[in-house]
């Protein structure tokens, strides 16, 4: 017996009686003090490659003292989209991500994940015509000590904006797809190599992240909270040197030389369960202000009864600037509507909407 608690306590550099004063020190603040285990489940869903998120210690009942670099488990994370557009006959793969990453626990002190995202596309317009890309989207390492204070360094480092969805094709996008895409869907932000810094729990987050280039310093402040059945997030994001938005929405999109160099957020989703969670109601509300481009508002409203999920997306485009060639009878609105099956984690079905498009697709999230 001596020998196994000399055994223990080697691992660490703190004795047990440290370590109880460590403990008691912190929770003197209880914003920042050890967070214990998440006693309940979430059923919202969670954005791994554009978030970050609360990863649990290796031993969620304990605190035992582990080394460092004690094997963990690697975790790997896919959102990938597929998918033909009936009305054009155009086959692709807009946005696929597939990222890998590994947590290395120290007790509740510190936690350490490096990460890499890689990105592909591919687009088949006719068989004369098609496009591949392979490349690496984002990768970094993202910290938390404490349990609870949040530092990450990453490729993508600004907090982005929401793109979670209830739908089966999102309304959010990167930059490379521009051309294909509705005046009705966002851009992400032209994103820089930098840090994210906050505090981070299980339900909550507020971090400020900055990206650093020679011509580009984009910021970005988020407030999110995330319960068991919704999620709400207030974002920020401001760039001083260059638009927030890809040179290529800027060109198909805007309709004058001003650049969008701030944008606020207010979005929140929720799911309603019923019959004992057999069915659900599913609502979104979002509210996106980009200056020198428009107001966009977007809401969804679905229901999902075990495998079956049907869902509807209206949206608004309120350009800031408006001039002769935008038209409030068809330019305004664009409603949304989907159908489709979901055997966790692949999803495949049929979206339509009003302006015309459609598409059958199929996409894994997990």
């Amino acid at each position: 017996m001596i020998i196994s608690y000399f055994e223990v306590y080697a691992q660490s550099p703190y004795t047990e009686k440290d370590q109880r004063l460590l403990k008691g020190i912190i929770t003197v603040w209880p914003y920042i003090g050890i967070e214990p285990v998440r006693p309940t489940e979430s059923y919202m869903p969670i954005d791994y490659i554009h978030e970050s998120y609360k990863r649990e210690t290796a031993l969620k009942t304990s605190f035992s003292s582990r080394l460092l670099y004690e094997l963990s488990t690697i975790e790997l994370h896919m959102d990938t989209l597929i998918g033909v557009n009936l009305k054009y006959g155009h086959f692709s793969m807009p946005n696929m991500y597939l990222s890998v990453g590994k947590t290395f626990n120290f007790d509740w002190y510190f936690s350490a994940t490096p990460f890499a995202t890689m990105t592909a596309k591919f687009d088949v317009f006719n068989k004369d015509n098609a496009t591949v890309s392979i490349g690496l989207y984002d990768a970094g390492i993202e910290t938390v000590t404490l349990t609870r204070i949040l530092l990450s360094f990453r490729m993508k480092a600004v907090n982005d904006i929401n793109g979670s969805t209830f739908m089966l094709l999102p309304s959010v996008y990167d930059s490379e797809s521009a051309s294909s895409q509705p005046h009705w869907y966002l851009p992400r932000v032209n994103n820089e190599m930098g840090f994210r810094a906050g505090f981070i729990g299980y339900y909550y987050e507020i971090s400020y992240s900055q990206g650093y280039s020679k011509d580009s310093n984009p910021l970005a402040v988020l407030l999110k909270v995330h319960g068991d059945y919704f999620k709400a997030q207030f974002l920020y994001q401001y760039n001083k040197k260059k638009s927030l938005s890809p040179e290529r929405f800027e060109t198909l999109y805007n309709n004058n030389d001003d650049k969008t160099h701030h944008l606020v957020q207010l979005s929140a989703m929720g799911k309603l369960p019923l019959l004992d969670r057999q069915l659900w109601i599913n609502m979104l509300g979002e509210y996106t202000w980009r200056d020198n481009d428009a107001h966009y508002l977007r809401f969804e409203i679905g229901a999902e009864w075990k495998m079956l999920n049907l869902a509807l997306r209206p949206m608004f485009y309120i350009p800031v600037n408006k001039d002769e060639k935008f038209n409030s009878k068809k330019d305004l609105f664009c409603l949304e509507y989907s159908a489709y099956i979901k055997f966790n984690p692949i999803y495949f079905g049929f979206q339509g909407s009003t302006d015309g498009r459609y598409y059958i697709a199929m996409k894994a999230v997990f």
